[in-house]
């Protein structure tokens, strides 16, 4: 029997994703593009059985839950424990502009992605507390009900980690892409993940969860 079940979805491209800038913490409004993923995603989200939402307090999750709002009309509320990891002083910058500004530190970074701490900003790791604090809300919802977590690539995959015990190096290899919903569902006591791509709802949920295929020296996150 299936006792709590959690969506999970990251808001829409911004246009600092666009221009393949670092966020963080850092804000940057919702692309054309981005506001379009939302729509595709609170499409998706209608048909789901959800009781309410709780929102990053980043302009760009709040942009996104907004569009969800509006087509869903359900009820939200900020988490700040939701604010996606931050890269401290390499926000805003694009990698050709770190690689004259911090030489050799996004190289270090991507050779331990959970450890590595950029100046000023945190690891994957450090981002374990807040997401434990989500994670006692989570196991704290009625049995029966279903919790929307709006928020952003990394901390939604940190608290994958938690729920289903992934270990860090499969972690960081975990795709959260803009149109996807991740589900974590709670059955005889083990969470399960399964995946929804929101452009082609029709297929379903998948078990497991996607792999990024992407160009190591990208930033894909936020």
């Amino acid at each position: 029997m299936i006792m709590k079940t959690v969506y999970f979805v990251r808001h829409g491209e911004t246009l600092f994703n666009r221009e393949k800038r670092l966020q963080g913490w850092r804000d940057s409004s919702l692309s054309e593009q981005g506001k379009e993923q939302a729509r595709i995603v609170a499409e998706a989200v209608s048909a789901l059985s959800i009781n309410r939402a709780i929102v990053s307090p980043l302009g760009r999750a709040q942009e996104t839950a907004e569009i969800i709002r509006a087509k869903t009309g359900l009820a939200t509320e900020n988490d700040p424990h939701l604010r996606e990891v931050s890269f401290g002083d390499f926000e805003g910058h694009t990698l050709p502009e770190l690689d004259v500004k911090f030489p050799g530190m996004w190289e270090a970074r991507m050779a331990d992605k959970w450890n590595y701490r950029p100046p000023g900003g945190e690891a994957n790791k450090d981002a374990i507390a807040r997401a434990a604090v989500v994670i006692r809300r989570i196991e704290e919802q009625k049995d029966g009900e279903a919790l929307l977590v709006i928020a952003h690539f990394a901390i939604n995959r940190i608290i994958f980690s938690l729920l289903a015990d992934i270990e860090p190096d499969e972690i960081v290899r975990i795709n959260v892409p803009h149109c996807a919903i991740y589900r974590a569902q709670k059955e005889n006591g083990e969470w399960r993940l399964s995946y929804l791509d929101a452009e082609r709802a029709d297929q379903g949920f998948q078990p497991g969860w996607l792999i990024q295929y992407v160009p190591e020296n990208l930033p894909t996150g936020g």
